[in-house]
């Protein structure tokens, strides 16, 4: 199952601090650390640039030089840590295409032309971006906002064009999640760190302690077009609890879940993964077959009750001061 662009949109959320200084600086920046073209890209009557590296073409109105030369770095660098996660299925026909755009006028146009009778569904999005058909289409808002966003979107992108669309929501959005922490130095990233997202974390510690948490349950069998129907708190609250899902399989409880979890993310694209899914699922008392949590059953745990008080405990332990 694969949750359409735009629901997957209203993830996003304040991100301050998670980047370091980027642009503006005057000293000279350090070489690429990726082989990239840069080209001129014509836009009406505005001309981007076209860069074109070994696995994209990033198309952007971007005009700062220094944030333009990171950008090959840093989807490259991110398309490396994907394949590193989840081993591709397939590969696709040609490079995979980001647009990524200076202003929200050219952020609308372009999504009024791509997503045709749909538009006005993507253009209630506010401050993001969306991935649809393959294709990454982000508004630029500022460095902590956008490039967590890139590495998010990126996941979702590497997944329709690698492994394909029968991904366990939680696990799709959970991944994508865990992609977004990174730590920069002066011009370019420095490392990924899965562990450092302070807004994620911020949201999980409130919503812990006002009592806002979803079950673990509701977390296996839903995905973000449904969440997205409730408030602001509860669909944020979403996308923190799969990203410390995510830590908490391959962390918690002293490393019990790391293979079970192992296995899944190797099975993805493969028939195994419905096939051991639905094995369960003959043997299991379940009215009615989901898939998010026939995969958790089959990969990680049958007692969903008994990992969700491992999971909250990994939460306090983890996250409150």
């Amino acid at each position: 199952m694969r949750t359409a662009g735009w629901q997957r949109l209203l993830w996003l959320a304040p991100l301050a601090g998670v980047l370091g200084v980027l642009a503006g600086c005057a000293a000279e920046p350090r070489r690429p650390a990726v082989a990239f073209t840069n080209e001129e890209w014509p836009l009406g009557r505005t001309t981007g640039r076209k860069l074109t590296s070994d696995h994209y073409e990033l198309y952007t109105t971007l005009t700062d030089p220094v944030l333009i030369d990171a950008l090959p770095d840093f989807v490259e660098r991110a398309h490396a840590r994907c394949r590193a996660l989840i081993p591709p299925v397939k590969e696709p026909d040609g490079r995979m295409r980001i647009y990524l755009f200076a202003t929200r006028s050219q952020w609308e146009a372009f999504t009024r032309r791509f997503t045709g009778e749909r538009a006005e569904t993507f253009l209630k999005v506010r401050n993001g971006g969306y991935s649809e058909r393959g294709v990454t289409v982000i508004e630029y808002v500022s460095h902590a906002v956008t490039f967590p966003l890139l590495a998010h979107e990126g996941f979702h992108q590497y997944v329709y064009h690698h492994v394909g669309e029968n991904v366990p929501p939680w696990l799709n959005e959970g991944l994508a999640v865990w992609c977004e922490g990174q730590r920069w130095g002066m011009y370019a990233l420095a490392d990924f760190d899965p562990g450092y997202n302070p807004s994620r974390k911020n949201q999980l510690i409130e919503s812990l302690q006002g009592g806002h948490l979803h079950p673990l349950s509701r977390l296996l069998e839903t995905h973000a077009g449904r969440i997205i129907e409730g408030s602001s708190r509860s669909v944020l609250t979403y996308y923190a609890q799969v990203w410390a899902l995510v830590l908490f399989l391959q962390e918690g409880e002293g490393g019990k879940y790391a293979a079970g979890f192992r296995r899944l993310l190797a099975a993805l694209g493969r028939p195994e993964l419905e096939e051991q899914a639905r094995a369960g699922f003959i043997w299991s008392d379940e009215a009615e077959f989901n898939f998010g949590e026939a995969v958790f059953r089959a990969y990680i745990r049958e007692d969903i009750a008994a990992v969700e008080r491992e999971y909250v405990n990994f939460i306090r332990a983890r996250f409150l001061p």
